[in-house]
């Protein structure tokens, strides 16, 4: 039987990943309404009508730093850094601390699975490790 810290893990990446589903579902309305400006804007850049040369004032400044780092590179530097067998859990922990990212633990686990299929990473009993270079091959 779960303990009670692991039924609440569960609760709090079963939260995470229907936060996320429902922002994406709010976010849907307002996508089809943005293409459609887009070919429209397109259509008048086409047809001569745009002022040439002129950025809009309301544009986005260009972003600029580092690109982000992806969840799965983050993850194997906390694997290959620790050299242990490490629990989705802990992996979660270290990426909260080490980067200050919020990982939902099934995204976790979904990258942990795409890495084992990749040859990256292999599930030891109840944890993960980084597979060598001459351990994939």
């Amino acid at each position: 039987m779960a303990n009670t810290y692991e039924f609440l893990l569960r609760r709090k990446a079963d939260l995470e990943v229907r936060m996320i589903e429902a922002q994406r579902r709010a976010q849907e309305p307002f996508e089809g309404e943005l293409k459609a400006i887009g070919v429209a804007l397109g259509a008048l850049e086409r047809a001569g009508l745009a002022a040439p040369g002129e950025p809009a004032t309301f544009a986005a400044p260009a972003r600029r730093g580092r690109k982000p780092r992806a969840a799965r590179d983050m993850i194997l530097m906390v694997l290959g850094r620790e050299g242990a067998v490490m629990t989705v859990p802990e992996i979660v922990r270290q990426l909260e601390r080490r980067w200050n990212r919020a990982l939902p633990l099934a995204a976790v686990l979904l990258e942990l699975q795409g890495l084992e299929t990749d040859h990256r990473a292999r599930r030891d009993g109840a944890g993960w490790t980084a597979l060598d270079e001459e351990e994939a091959a």
